[in-house]
């Protein structure tokens, strides 16, 4: 007889396996000099200044001595403590990555857990394996950028609200909190997280005076946790600043996508032009810039061609993000164009497996909706901007679950094994 808990084990070995060899084989040099050494000179000036500052690849040099309120500042964070224990230099960039694919490892646990707890050992095995050898999330987790942890502390997230809704322990909603603040210091976008929770908790007919109780106590331990987040941008920028205020240029570049937009000044052009009538505006004037010649533009949009932007946002754009892939380095010689046809398919065959969930199984189909409710929440916001492959990377271990959970649904159907719930 198999002993499935076993299996974990071994899935845990060979994803850290893979992860090691890659990092093993390309070193320092598996780097985009994007994002990822942004987030590593913002941890260094951080050592250094006690300031937090960032600065794209693309921006000015100025910007490097300008607070930031572009960025949360979870990555940032999590550097500097590394480096302040391994130093800043080869040593502690290759701790950073160790601890990096370590997170990794955590989020594939986790979604074993979770597809566990809902669909049965089975289903949570594969989703755990499709994450473990996903070339994608192979990579990701050797470059230092929010994708792993965020995407580690979304799983328990989910992982720990469907705990909650089902047996209601304090302790579950405590564990919530917890990834919800943490997850929150990595991206702002799953700020609206509990308005899903809600719905579900509202479907899983959780005790209404409960919830007010431990909504309050959420609102406290998020006003504790962001207080000094929120003194610090006002001492800045004599703003309330919640988050960050950095989602001017991808809003921008976002009006730049799908169909029908206006073009009579392409993007290129338009950034040399603010670039020459701006030219000491700092990282968060130059946001603020953008934001408001976005703004411009949608409403120019929208008055010339509502149907297209309508079908840009709603339609265009979900499909460019579901189909991207992060695949920008290439490793263990995988061409990208087989990589992006394994992406494809395991989108197809996750989206297939959670309709056949839903309608061969009677077990859990509600925790199997409000997955669906999770990424179609990603779905949407992603789309207000401009939306690349990269943002899938965090919400693809629940498409290998959805592939898990449809394999068992129609497994256990052809052994007689599905049985209603009454």
């Amino acid at each position: 007889m198999i002993r499935w808990p076993r299996w974990i084990g071994w899935v845990i070995l060979l994803a850290f396996v893979l992860r090691i060899a890659a990092l093993m084989m390309y070193g320092l040099n598996l780097t985009l000099h994007s994002d990822d050494q942004g987030y590593v000179h913002s941890a260094i000036r951080l050592l250094q200044t006690g300031t937090l500052t960032y600065r794209g690849p693309s921006e000015p040099a100025r910007f490097e001595l300008d607070p930031t309120v572009k960025i949360m500042p979870g990555q940032p964070f999590l550097l500097a403590a590394i480096f302040w224990l391994f130093g800043t230099g080869t040593v502690g960039v290759y701790a950073a990555k160790i601890a990096t694919i370590l997170i990794g490892l955590a989020g594939i646990y986790g979604i074993y857990l979770l597809g566990r707890y809902c669909f049965g050992e089975a289903a949570g095995l594969m989703a755990a394996l499709l994450l473990a050898v996903s070339v994608e999330q192979i990579l990701t987790d050797n470059l230092l950028l929010t994708e792993t942890p965020f995407m580690t502390s979304l799983v328990y997230l989910v992982y720990f609200s469907v705990k909650l809704a089902s047996e209601r322990k304090p302790v579950y909603f405590y564990a919530l909190l917890f990834f919800y603040l943490v997850a929150l210091f990595f991206k702002a976008t799953i700020a609206l997280y509990p308005l899903v929770l809600f719905v579900y908790l509202l479907f899983k007919r959780y005790p209404f005076p409960l919830m007010i109780r431990q909504a309050a106590m959420a609102l406290i331990a998020i006003l504790v946790v962001l207080g000094p987040w929120w003194v610090r941008n006002y001492v800045h920028y004599h703003q309330f600043i919640p988050l960050t205020a950095g989602d001017g240029n991808p809003l921008l570049m976002g009006t730049y996508q799908g169909v029908g937009y206006p073009n009579r000044e392409p993007l290129s052009t338009l950034f040399q032009r603010l670039q020459t009538e701006y030219p000491n505006a700092d990282s968060f004037t130059w946001m603020q810039i953008q934001k408001k010649v976005a703004m411009d533009r949608l409403r120019e949009w929208w008055q010339s061609s509502p149907g297209s932007l309508l079908y840009s946002y709603l339609v265009r754009k979900p499909i460019i993000l579901w189909g991207g892939t992060f695949y920008w380095i290439e490793i263990f010689k995988i061409s990208p164009g087989i990589v992006v046809v394994l992406h494809h398919l395991a989108v197809v065959a996750g989206a297939a497996g959670g309709v056949l969930y839903l309608l061969l199984s009677w077990r859990n189909r509600g925790d199997m909706l409000f997955i669906a409710m999770v990424l179609g929440y990603f779905t949407i916001v992603y789309s207000v901007y401009f939306v690349f492959g990269r943002y899938n990377v965090a919400e693809m271990p629940f498409v290998y679950l959805g592939i898990g959970a449809g394999i068992v649904a129609v497994w256990r159907r052809m052994q007689g094994t599905e049985k209603r719930r009454r």
